[in-house]
C-alpha cells in the first residue's frame, strides 16, 4: 500500500541514520522534525500537528523509573544509537532492535501491568511470556534483541544479572528461514519471463552476483568497469564482492537501455526502486505469475544458486566469494548436501573399476 503524505521529507544524517521532516503547510522554509515515519505508532499524530505548525509531546514520560525494564531498554538503544553515529553500528541493527524492544515493553502481564513498567530483574518465566506474545520469528528475534540489551545492562550495574534471559531456549523453528530455489524453479521462472522483462533481468543478476535484497536496488553501471562488477555489501561484516559480468547477463542488459548510466532493476515507469521492501514486493509477484510455490524470495535465489554452484564444480572457497562469506561455516550451510552428494556420486563410481574376478583377498 502506497502512503501520500504531503509535506513528508524523509533523509539521511551523515551517520546513515534516518531523519523524519514536515514542511508545515503554507510555510514551505519551515520544517518540523517527527520522531518516526509511516507505519510506525503516533506517525499520523507528530505529522497533522507538524503540517499544523505544532509539534507534539511523546507519550513516554521524559524519565523513566530506575530499575524498571523501560530505564533498560532506553539506556541500551542510546548506546546503539551512538555508536551508529560513531559508525560502529548498523542504523538495520538500531531500526530493528528498537522496533522490537518498543514492542516487548508494551506487553501486557497477567495482571495487565506493562512489562516495561517492571523491575529489570524479572525471571525467566516474564521473557517467556514476551517471547509467546509474537509469532515464532519476531519472537525470537525478541529474544536476541533482550538478550544484547541485558549483556550491555550487566556491564554497566545495571542488571544484577542476564541469567534469566540467557536462560530461554532456542526453540526448533522446523521449516524456518528462505526456501531454497530449486533448478525446476529457475527454469520455470526463466521460461515464463521472456527476454528483455525486468524479471529476466532480476533473476540473472541475481544469479551473476547472489546479492541480499538490500543490495539489489543500488547496483548498476556504476559498479561495473572492465566487464567487472564489483560492490560492498551493506550487511555489516560482509566482504567486497567482485565478480566477472557473464555472457547472458550481458546480453540481457543491452535489451534495457534505461538502465544505462544508472541501477539495473527499474519499475514499469522506467525508475530505480525506492526500496529493498518495493522490489521484495515486485518478486513476490514475478514469482506468482510464473506458477512458483509461495515463499520464493531473493534469499532463497542465494540458497538455490550456492547448491547449483558446488553441483556445477565450485569449491567452498568460492562460494564464499561470491556469497561475500567471511567465514567458511556460513558458506558450508549452503553448500554441505551439494558437496555431499557430488562426493557421494564420485565414490560410488569408484566401484565401476574394480574387477570382482580378480580381487586380491589377501
Amino acid at each position: 500500500m502506497r502512503h501520500h503524505f504531503p509535506g513528508l521529507l524523509k533523509d539521511k544524517t551523515a551517520a546513515g541514520t534516518i531523519r523524519w521532516r514536515v514542511r508545515v503547510e503554507g510555510q514551505p522554509n519551515r520544517k518540523i522534525r517527527i520522531p518516526c515515519g509511516p507505519g510506525e505508532p503516533q506517525f499520523h499524530e507528530h505529522y497533522y500537528a507538524a503540517r499544523a505548525g505544532q509539534t507534539v509531546e511523546t507519550v513516554k514520560p521524559a524519565r523513566v523509573k530506575t530499575g524498571t525494564l523501560d530505564a533498560l531498554i532506553e539506556r541500551y538503544l542510546d548506546h546503539i544509537e551512538a555508536k551508529v553515529e560513531r559508525g560502529q553500528a548498523s542504523p538495520l541493527t538500531l531500526k530493528g532492535h528498537r522496533s522490537l524492544l518498543t514492542r516487548g515493553l508494551e506487553v501486557k502481564d497477567p495482571d495487565g501491568d506493562r512489562m516495561g513498567g517492571l523491575d529489570a530483574d524479572m525471571p525467566t518465566a516474564a521473557f517467556l511470556h514476551m517471547r509467546d506474545s509474537f509469532t515464532s520469528g519476531a519472537g525470537h528475534n525478541l529474544i536476541k534483541a533482550l538478550r544484547a540489551a541485558y549483556a550491555f545492562g550487566v556491564e554497566r550495574e545495571l542488571v544484577k544479572s542476564a541469567d534469566a534471559i540467557r536462560a530461554v531456549r532456542r526453540e526448533h523453528r522446523t521449516g524456518q528461514g528462505a526456501v531454497a530455489w530449486s533448478v525446476e524453479d529457475f527454469q520455470n521462472f526463466i521460461d515464463h519471463h521472456r527476454q528483455g522483462s525486468t524479471a529476466r533481468l532480476w533473476i540473472l543478476l541475481s544469479l551473476n552476483t547472489l546479492p541480499r535484497i538490500g543490495d539489489v536496488p543500488g547496483l548498476g553501471w556504476p559498479h561495473v568497469h572492465d566487464g567487472v562488477l564489483s560492490y560492498q555489501p551493506s550487511k555489516r561484516g560482509s566482504a567486497p564482492v567482485s565478480v566477472p559480468l557473464l555472457g547472458w547477463l550481458q546480453e540481457e542488459l543491452e535489451r534495457h537501455p534505461a538502465a544505462r548510466g544508472g541501477p539495473f532493476i527499474r519499475t514499469e515507469s522506467g525508475a530505480p526502486f525506492r526500496s529493498s521492501e518495493a522490489l521484495r514486493n515486485r518478486i513476490q509477484k514475478w514469482t506468482a505469475a510464473a506458477g512458483l510455490p509461495s515463499g520464493r524470495t531473493q534469499h532463497g535465489v542465494r540458497k538455490g544458486a550456492a547448491a547449483l554452484l558446488v553441483a556445477a564444480g565450485a569449491s567452498q572457497y568460492e562460494v564464499m566469494s561470491v556469497m561475500a562469506h567471511t567465514e567458511a561455516k556460513t558458506s558450508e550451510i549452503y553448500t554441505r548436501s551439494a558437496e555431499r552428494g557430488r562426493l557421494a556420486a564420485s565414490g560410488i563410481a569408484r566401484l565401476d573399476s574394480l574387477d570382482f574376478d580378480n580381487m586380491d583377498h589377501g
